[in-house]
């Protein structure tokens, strides 16, 4: 991940909505007594994950599921800030340049082996090595020397880099370790998609493709044990059917679309056992515009097409004042998100005029520009399930109707898309990004990073944005990189690799029999330490426990 989240991840387009814009509060469960152990949790999976090697992880739903499975080398917690995950101690040298991490002697894999440092240098290997094609965890670990870094004894390994980077630590919870004796027989990208042998607190009990994953708590885990016994990772990609799932009890969490939430938040029918959360992360939504396909090479058309969003509407009626417009790729929240940066505004008649100046008129008449004999069609590539996408594709299809541009919508399951859109074979695709705890924006617009080195799935370049993102990186003055990333949000709003639409405040409902669900301020509700790993299940609430659908 980051998601962090750590990679950056690919993934389904967020959803917000409610009435006029409330106050937004964390609010906790409610407890009955001490957390008890036990119990089956029944999570939403949006889309089936591609693979269960954390290295080739490809979409948020692959680190959901990886973070049971395997332990990071460090976690964030919360706040966002490092904490003992494998390793229960490291030190930085004062360049920047060496990380000696000291792992906790109790670790073992699911097997029962020990971790050790040999098992973190072979995943290093597995993550740089370009077959391996780790394009979310690879842009993070781009300037290592692998030359230096080195296992000084079975507890203790040092990482070394080339450059000092802004940030790097961080990028270590990206680090899922991977027992060596394991992952090198093989082929490492196919033998492991659809089994897995982690430090985790959970082990896989089965996977069925399209259908669901399901974990056991690990009887030997050799730290914290998480009080939930089973928990099974559901793939239901519609929207209405996770709803409907929820309010009958067959899963336990779901992400809300925006009308369903602003309707059905305060209904006393659902208060006893449904709890409704609203909050920010580091995310926003946008379309990608694949440069490999002519017309979108040109800024000017990009920038024209982006003028045909009427982001002031989908602001008010998708989202119902429960997002912010975007104008580039740093949230309100972010120090590097620089606010003299202007959204782009809906204007189809100044978009009629720039396509003009690229060349794109209606010499025909037939309401289409066109170039050299050539109309400008586009296909929008939306995510299976996504009501609210749809509704984003059908408002932006009418509007760059009256622009002259021809859009067809294209829906495609999840998974599907997103080796699309890696493969470089789509024209447009509306998305959703979760963000690093840092603003390193390297790994989706370095001309380097085109997968499946890095997550540049737009095939974006441009010798500013590339030295700035070089710089932004590797300066460790705060203030200096805040001028750069300032500098950076300028060039990019310009050239639009991005359309940026909105951030969308999430929405999701919680079935109450599971207790201590709390929030981060940058991840929400998942990947961060404990997060989701601290939930349990009200004895009282356990009659709805299911492992199959």
């Amino acid at each position: 991940m980051s998601r962090r989240l750590v990679a950056l991840l690919l993934a389904l387009a967020c959803f917000g909505c409610g009435g006029r814009e409330p106050r937004i509060a964390s609010t906790r469960s409610s407890f009955d007594g001490s957390p008890q152990d036990g119990g089956t949790l029944v999570r939403r999976l949006e889309a089936d994950v591609s693979s269960l090697n954390p290295i080739l992880a490809s979409s948020r739903y692959d680190r959901y599921v990886a973070q049971y499975l395997f332990t990071p080398l460090i976690h964030l917690d919360r706040n966002l800030t490092p904490v003992p995950g494998l390793a229960k101690a490291w030190k930085v040298s004062d360049d920047g340049l060496l990380f000696r991490f000291e792992l906790d002697e109790r670790a073992t894999f699911s097997d029962g082996n020990p971790v050790r440092a040999a098992d973190v240098l072979f995943t290093l290997q597995k993550i740089v090595d370009p077959g391996s094609e780790a394009i979310q965890i690879a842009p993070g670990f781009e300037l290592l020397d692998q030359a230096r870094t080195r296992a000084i004894d079975d507890r203790t390994i040092e990482v070394a880099f080339r450059t000092a980077r802004a940030g790097q630590l961080t990028y270590f919870n990206n680090l899922l370790v991977l027992p060596a004796h394991v992952y090198s027989e093989g082929d490492f990208r196919d033998d492991f998609r659809v089994r897995a042998v982690g430090s985790g607190p959970y082990t896989l009990a089965k996977r069925t493709a399209g259908v669901e994953v399901v974990l056991e708590r690990r009887a030997d885990y050799w730290t914290d044990k998480p009080h939930i016994q089973t928990v099974v990772m559901r793939v239901v990609s519609d929207q209405n059917t996770a709803w409907n799932a929820l309010r009958t009890g067959e899963i336990d969490e779901t992400v809300l679309a925006p009308d369903l939430w602003l309707r059905e938040r305060n209904n006393p029918a659902l208060s006893e056992t449904i709890e409704f959360r609203r909050f920010y992360t580091r995310n926003y939504n946008y379309i990608a515009w694949n440069q490999r396909h002519p017309p979108l090479a040109d800024p000017r058309v990009r920038r024209a097409l982006a003028m045909c969003i009427p982001i002031e509407a989908i602001v008010r009626d998708l989202y119902h004042g429960t997002a912010r417009a975007m104008s580039g790729p740093f949230t309100p929240d972010e120090w590097a998100f620089n606010p003299s940066v202007p959204v782009i505004r809906h204007d189809l008649a100044g978009a009629a005029r720039l396509l003009a100046t690229a060349g794109w008129t209606d010499v025909d008449g037939d309401g289409i520009v066109e170039r050299d004999g050539q109309p400008l069609n586009l296909e929008l590539m939306i995510m299976s399930g996504s009501t609210t996408g749809r509704r984003f594709a059908e408002m932006l299809q009418g509007e760059m109707k009256q622009a002259g541009v021809a859009l067809e919508i294209s829906v495609v399951d999840g998974t599907a898309a997103i080796d699309r859109i890696v493969a470089g074979n789509y024209q447009a695709a509306y998305l959703s990004w979760d963000l690093d705890p840092d603003p390193d924006v390297f790994p989706l617009f370095h001309s380097t990073q085109t997968p499946p080195r890095g997550s540049n799935v737009v095939r974006y370049s441009n010798p500013e944005a590339d030295r700035l993102m070089e710089q932004g990186r590797s300066e460790m003055s705060q203030a200096k990189r805040k001028e750069i990333y300032w500098r950076l949000h300028e060039v990019l709003a310009a050239d639009q690799p991005y359309a940026w639409t909105a951030q969308v405040s999430l929405k999701w409902g919680i079935n109450k029999r599971v207790r201590g669900v709390a929030e981060s301020s940058g991840f929400g509700l998942f990947l961060w330490y404990p997060g989701e790993l601290a939930w349990w299940i009200a004895p009282a609430g356990r009659e709805l426990d299911r492992t199959s659908p």
